[in-house]
């Protein structure tokens, strides 16, 4: 065999070897690959095209960064002209900015939560400012019903969108709910909103008592918002910071309204029969206590029932101040009533309404006439 055909078949063995090579690589490069792309589209960088829309508002040398993976430097700088337009009040500008940031970086859940606020909060307040101001009656009415709810609901659909994009972020449904909440006054919605918010890994405490709060506000739905708020006040999962204010009155009048309703429904022979039962709870003697109050103007009954209630380590505290302010009713009894609210606000001035202050002063001035009175 001649040296040529001697290199010829080396050579040959050479590439074939090479191909081998590149072919059992690219074998096992595959599920890398497929394991990586996966990865990819988890963190967000495989779900982005460019729309037409991102396209006209991009300039030509900026959508092509984009596309060549620039995605994250190109965003900031369209976040920062839209701040600078934020500061120029170009709403129009704020939006469009807004609209690219979250075009290019749609899991990146900041974006959506500055192009809400700017909209929703921002421009809305300018408007509204700018109407209180303004000479011309006109100009003033289409701030008002036309700028003010245009961009309030351009926010309201940024922060939608972003809580589609990053749905396992509490922060942009609960965006979402302040909006409801606080500019369109609809706390059916609102509460709806909180509690997909309250669900996330990531939902702090808060999330959830705004929701209860919010559900306590719907007409209508009085049951599940105590079912809501009677967990939350007796829960531990949150600790007793769970025990707001808010949480405290919200359980009261929820009560109230359950005993009133029972009380106007049942006869007094059902509501002793449920107080009575096997299984009873201090609310069924509530019931019974309201009926007797309200329906049947027996304050001696009443009072009989609210001692039973307060002597249940499971009935809230506000009790007490009920049975006291009953107490008081009876000038007999105004004294002894005074004392114990005194040393209860003392000691527990939460459970206390503005109502019963208002009250606990009036009695507190007629003792002290009455007994200027006797001195005399």
């Amino acid at each position: 065999m001649s040296i040529v055909t001697k290199l010829k078949s080396y050579s040959y063995r050479r590439l074939l070897l090479s191909l081998i090579i590149l072919g059992g690589f690219g074998f096992v490069r595959i599920p890398i690959e497929m394991n990586t792309e996966k990865m990819l589209k988890e963190q967000g960088f495989r779900d982005w095209s460019p729309s037409m829309s991102a396209r006209e508002q991009l300039t030509q040398a900026s959508f092509v960064g984009s596309i060549g993976g620039f995605r994250s430097l190109i965003a900031s700088i369209y976040d920062l002209r839209a701040h600078q337009a934020f500061r120029d009040k170009d709403w129009a500008s704020v939006e469009k900015f807004r609209g690219v940031t979250t075009s290019l970086q749609p899991r990146f859940a900041k974006h959506w939560d500055l192009a809400a606020w700017d909209l929703a909060w921002n421009a809305y307040a300018y408007y509204r400012n700018k109407s209180e101001w303004a000479e011309d009656g006109v100009e003033s009415w289409q701030m008002k019903n036309i700028m003010m709810p245009r961009y309030l609901e351009k926010g309201l659909e940024f922060a939608k969108q972003g809580a589609e994009w990053v749905p396992e972020s509490y922060r942009l449904s609960m965006v979402v709910a302040d909006i409801y909440s606080q500019k369109y006054n609809d706390p059916e919605l609102a509460s709806q909103w909180y509690l997909k918010s309250s669900q996330a890994d990531d939902a702090p405490p808060y999330v959830f008592r705004a929701y209860a709060t919010h559900l306590a506000r719907c007409e209508g739905k009085e049951e599940k918002a105590y079912e809501v708020t009677s967990s939350l006040y007796r829960s531990t999962r949150f600790g007793t910071r769970a025990l707001t204010l808010t949480v405290r009155r919200d359980m009261e009048r929820l009560e109230d309204h359950i005993a009133l309703s029972a009380a106007n429904k049942m006869s007094l022979e059902q509501l002793e029969s449920a107080a009575l039962s096997n299984g009873s709870t201090y609310l069924d003697y509530a019931k019974l206590g309201m009926h007797l109050l309200e329906v049947k103007k027996d304050l001696k009954a009443t009072l009989a029932v609210y001692r039973e209630i307060v002597n249940d380590k499971n009935a809230p505290l506000f009790y007490s101040r009920k049975l006291l302010m009953l107490l008081a009713r009876n000038p007999a009894n105004q004294e002894q009533a005074y004392e114990a609210l005194k040393k209860l606000l003392k000691r527990s001035p939460e459970i206390f309404r503005r109502q019963d202050l208002i009250e606990f002063t009036k009695l507190e001035t007629s003792l002290g006439a009455s007994k200027n009175n006797r001195e005399k």
